[in-house]
């Protein structure tokens, strides 16, 4: 395998695990307890310098600090963060610095202070613009108030993003279309939209346990998903991952690399880094990583090099799900012809209408999009 892979800017994932309650749909690793933040500022602090020694001749070109809630933190924290981040690594310049964050933590003074100290990407946690549907979500903000936190944003800030949840229990189309049009009508460039996940380890999932009608069928999310689709893409929003959805140009440079096979490194409790062909995952407990991280040790729980084998399934399966497969970019990392080795597949696809392809690359369309983990399983996974 050639290292072309590893010639790509990385990126950088910092996980901020602390939220003010917990949303009944969320599975992500945090905690509510606030009084253990400083503590965990410097575990962070102190994550980030036993690594970056390790990658001082890799240039870096996105910062995405995640959760959690990161916008609940103080602004001097997440301003020494990007400094050490800064003495520690080869950042280039632009480098796209994304954070999460919720409405409710917004307000004209901090965003003025997040742009100041560096931060040139918003991504905030509306997920619907109506009150009903927040209740149900169990979220902290009134739909006044997200529209208000939006327009401000946007005042301030040119490169934001909005998270939206659909296919809520007896949720109707124009409900969708209701929370995707003040999003059109703001110009937001970047739109994420997730079905609702009804995952075992949530409140949710305990809630309705026994309740199976409250789950909408597959035949109802696939006709969700395919007006969230047509609607965005008639208002110039190009689909280059399954729940993503972007204006030209404001695709998440961050985000594309977990999906176009790129290395990151992830810093805090439950984060993922992929590096040289390598997995590791940190430990899902902040006693854990804050007592590894006191005795000098980095918090790693797992870690797994993958085999040839492994690199050309994920391959497949993320590019797949997202941009699609560059055909010299596989050619240079597993020294054989896509189009030649994958026939077969490519012929079907295209008979069923499920594909678009080029002299460069194979690319799902939105029909294909819909049935990505089908396709990939039945003609892919090797």
């Amino acid at each position: 395998m050639h290292d072309f892979l590893f010639m790509e800017k990385a990126g950088i994932y910092i996980h901020i695990p602390f939220c003010r309650k917990r949303c009944n749909y969320c599975d992500f690793f945090f905690t509510t307890n606030l009084n253990l933040l400083d503590n965990f500022i410097l575990s962070l602090t102190e994550e980030i310098k036993l690594t970056s020694p390790n990658y001082n001749d890799i240039e870096f070109d996105s910062i995405y600090l995640g959760g959690g809630t990161p916008s609940l933190i103080k602004l001097k924290h997440i301003e020494n963060i990007l400094n050490i981040l800064y003495q520690g690594f080869k950042i280039n310049s632009p480098t796209e610095i994304s954070i999460e964050c919720n409405p409710e933590d917004l307000n004209n003074y901090y965003l003025k202070e997040l742009k100041q100290i560096g931060i040139n990407r918003l991504s905030i946690g509306v997920q619907s613009f109506l009150d009903t549907e927040l209740k149900f979500l169990t979220r902290e903000h009134s739909a006044k108030e997200a529209e208000d936190t939006v327009i401000k944003a946007r005042n301030i800030l040119e490169n934001i993003s909005v998270d939206i949840i659909y296919s809520l229990p007896k949720q109707k189309i124009n409900d969708v279309e209701y929370s995707l049009n003040k999003l059109i009508k703001f110009n937001i460039p970047h739109i994420s939209a997730y079905t609702l996940i009804f995952d075992e380890k949530t409140l949710l999932y305990k809630q309705i346990k026994g309740k199976t009608d409250l789950q909408n069928s597959d035949a109802i999310e696939a006709e969700l998903y395919e007006f969230v689709s047509d609607k965005l893409r008639t208002e110039s929003y190009q689909q280059y991952e399954i729940s993503n959805y972007a204006k030209e140009g404001f695709e998440s440079k961050h985000n594309l690399k977990y999906w176009e096979y790129v290395n990151y490194l992830g810093f805090g409790p439950s984060s993922h880094s992929f590096f040289n062909k390598t997995r590791w995952e940190n430990f899902r407990s902040l006693n854990k990583y804050n007592e590894s991280l006191r005795n000098g040790q980095l918090p790693i729980v797992k870690e797994h090099t993958l085999t040839f084998s492994e690199m050309k399934t994920e391959f497949i399966m993320l590019t797949l799900r997202s941009s699609g497969i560059n055909f010299e970019k596989y050619k240079k990392l597993f020294d054989e012809d896509f189009k030649s080795k994958h026939e077969k597949a490519i012929n079907e696809l295209m008979i069923n209408e499920y594909a678009v392809i080029n002299e460069h690359e194979l690319k799902l369309n939105e029909k294909g999009y819909a049935i990505a983990d089908e396709i990939i399983a039945k003609y892919f996974l090797l």
